[in-house]
């Protein structure tokens, strides 16, 4: 089980429908309650989630409806996350409590929690009460005294509700819960891929500096060998789906690899016609050098077209792929060595000079020296990062960004091998 109370939703994500959407369909108990989590469970228990206590039953039923009647403003963790407004939710349960004991009528509530819900949520107090009721044209003297009744009376239906959810927590870790409901499956989406990516630390992000991602950025920059190693990679995927979506392929002639597999899904997908047809590829020439369509069998343009063009639904990327093969082979923990050194370098370089960024490096200079290094026209460069995994110029350029600089005055330093797929089950 998970439960959910809080969060934040300003300064970092909020909580992900997703994330939850995703526990869900493995077979978990989401449970939410009292602020995010109450929202949460209200606008996703018809796909599962179960909403605990009050607040989530108001917004169930229409009673609540704006995001901001759970949020506050709170200071920093040094001062105790010390409370700097006071949720709409909580100051609504206490002045109705007032009206009930009759401090104020239910008109001069109603007006005062109608001001303060068009204030922004930072603004909410009680010490803001006189503010509001000046605001509302209420009299001053009367609002003076519901506000000394409000903190002295203070109501917090957010933290009962979030009891409620711990009691709730503690029953099921008893053995006292129900088994999670019935949910459809989360679909993939490439959101729900880098978050669970991340969370796993293979480490999909931004910089290379952190997780795995940096690792198989220098694996594709700097592994001859990688061309090879991702062409296989992408070949295996394919035929794989092809099993799954397509079924078996009778064999022609013994089994079939996964490159003649890979071939055939291509057909299955619509892509072409086998067996290949030259006059039928003029669509290749965008995939493929002119002297690789002067000199490869049309078979083979067909499999570099397939290789160069892999893009994999966001149920699972082609990163994770190559991360998951290549994060026991010897050649990673070096490929993690570079990683460190080219910061090691950037950081020496531009704290010296701190005018200026590792953004700021050149794209020419970069592609003109991995056109160097991978010795191909500069014409053929994208066509070269593609067999490496990398979409187009802009991706080589991101990725080789955080390297150019060791790369450019060290390239003793990057040089790295790596293990093909075929090989693993042979290495030991």
């Amino acid at each position: 089980m998970v439960g959910i109370v809080d969060g934040y939703f300003h300064q970092v994500g909020a909580v992900r429908h997703k994330e939850i959407l995703a526990l869900l369909s493995e077979g978990l108990r989401v449970l939410g309650a009292a602020s995010m989590g109450a929202l949460r469970a209200a606008e996703l228990d018809v796909f599962g989630m179960e909403g605990v206590g009050r607040i989530y039953a108001d917004y169930r039923d229409g009673r609540l409806e704006a995001d901001d009647e759970v949020t506050l403003l709170h200071s920093t963790p040094e001062e105790d996350h010390r409370p700097l407004s006071e949720p709409l939710v909580c100051m609504r349960a206490t002045l109705s409590r007032a009206v009930e004991d009759g401090v104020c009528d239910s008109a001069t509530a109603a007006r005062l929690v109608a001001t303060l819900a068009g204030w922004p949520f930072g603004r909410r107090s009680y010490g803001s009460l006189v503010a509001a009721g000046k605001e509302a044209g209420i009299d001053a003297e009367a609002v003076r005294h519901i506000r000394e009744y409000c903190v002295t009376h203070r109501l917090d239906p957010k933290r009962d509700d979030a009891l409620l959810l711990l009691d709730a927590l503690h029953r099921a870790s008893r053995g006292e819960h129900s088994p999670p409901p019935d949910v459809p499956a989360v679909n993939r989406t490439s959101f729900l891929y880098l978050w669970q990516t991340a969370a796993s630390g293979l480490g999909i992000g931004d910089s290379p500096h952190h997780g795995h991602l940096g690792a198989l950025r220098a694996c594709q920059l700097f592994a001859a060998e990688y061309p090879r190693f991702h062409r296989e990679v992408v070949l295996r995927a394919l035929a794989t789906a092809c099993a799954e979506e397509c079924g078996p392929i009778p064999p022609a002639a013994g089994d079939p690899t996964p490159a003649h597999i890979a071939l055939r899904h291509g057909e299955h997908r619509g892509l072409y016609r086998l067996p290949a047809d030259p006059a039928r590829l003029g669509f290749l020439a965008q995939w493929l050098t002119g002297t690789e369509r002067d000199t490869l069998a049309p078979t083979e343009q067909l499999i570099t077209f397939l290789v160069r063009s892999f893009r994999v639904n966001p149920g699972l990327t082609w990163e994770e792929l190559s991360i998951q093969q290549l994060q026991d082979q010897p050649g990673w923990k070096d490929a993690r060595q570079i990683v460190q050194l080219a910061w090691e370098v950037n950081d020496r370089v531009f704290t010296e000079h701190q005018e200026r960024h590792v953004n700021d490096l050149s794209s020419e200079k970069i592609l003109d020296l991995f056109a160097q290094r991978w010795e191909v026209a500069r014409a053929d460069l994208e066509l070269a990062a593609m067999d490496r995994g990398l979409e187009s110029l802009d991706s080589l350029t991101m990725a080789a960004r955080a390297f150019y600089l060791l790369a450019r005055y060290n390239p003793q330093l990057v040089h790295l091998e790596i293990l093909q797929p075929d090989k693993e089950s042979r290495s030991g």
